[in-house]
């Protein structure tokens, strides 16, 4: 199961560098320059072949990226973003142009509305840990594609989502409960399924799976 989801969402290292047209060396000069993702899995295989003239045993490394982070190097290029500095601050222009645009929208402004001080916590503090996280390769594997104006809503979403579950669920109005339910549709859509043997310990498991069966399941049946 593991196999076949790394190869559903993730390019192995060699299948993305083709696709971006890039050698090895080209590819390190970009990790070196901290303008790329690394790979967000490292999957070490040992393989055995046995045949009439005797055994042969391997030990190989594949390293998982991915597949939308084809589309930041195509940004990359297409901006001419060469370096760390550029590549972070248009990085981060997209991050924040994505708070406003939640702010802005129905759903964020009503929970700002209810829930102000969760989004005091998006300072710069939180920026550059989120730049350090992309540049590792951490956000692909929480997001579905990767992209700052995802990541911004995955941990927006996370807050919330978070903060709101504070209180028991038979505290809940049936607004609170409307505003809850749809907030973890939202995060829903923007965090990643996760590996199987991660999901017991992701906060799609936290924040969705759980706050699911434990706030709105009843409801919906009742």
């Amino acid at each position: 199961m593991l196999l076949n989801y790394l190869y559903s969402e993730f390019y192995e290292e060699q299948v993305f560098l083709d696709l971006l047209g890039l050698s090895s060396a080209d590819w390190q000069s970009l990790l070196e320059r901290r303008v790329m993702p690394a790979a967000s899995y490292l999957f070490t295989n040992s393989s055995l072949c046995v045949s009439f003239l005797g055994q042969h045993q391997e030990r190989e490394l594949y390293r998982f990226h991915l597949k939308s982070h084809r589309r930041w190097f195509e940004d990359l290029q297409c901006f001419g973003l060469t370096q760390e500095q550029a590549a972070k601050a248009f990085f981060l222009s997209r991050f924040r142009n994505a708070k406003e645009t939640f702010l802005s929208g129905e759903l964020g402004s009503r929970l700002h509305a209810s829930y102000p001080e969760v989004l005091s916590a998006f300072d710069g503090d939180l920026e550059e840990r989120a730049w350090g996280h992309f540049l590792n390769g951490t956000y692909g594997i929480c997001t579905r594609d990767g992209q700052p104006d995802t990541i911004f809503q995955k941990q927006v979403g996370v807050r919330y989502v978070e903060k709101m579950t504070e209180t028991e669920p038979h505290r809940f109005s049936g607004e609170q409960l409307a505003l809850l339910r749809q907030t973890v549709d939202f995060l829903d859509g923007v965090e990643s399924e996760f590996a199987p043997h991660e999901v017991s310990q992701s906060s799609r498991q936290r924040c969705i799976i759980d706050v699911r069966a434990r706030y709105l399941a009843k409801r919906v049946a009742a």
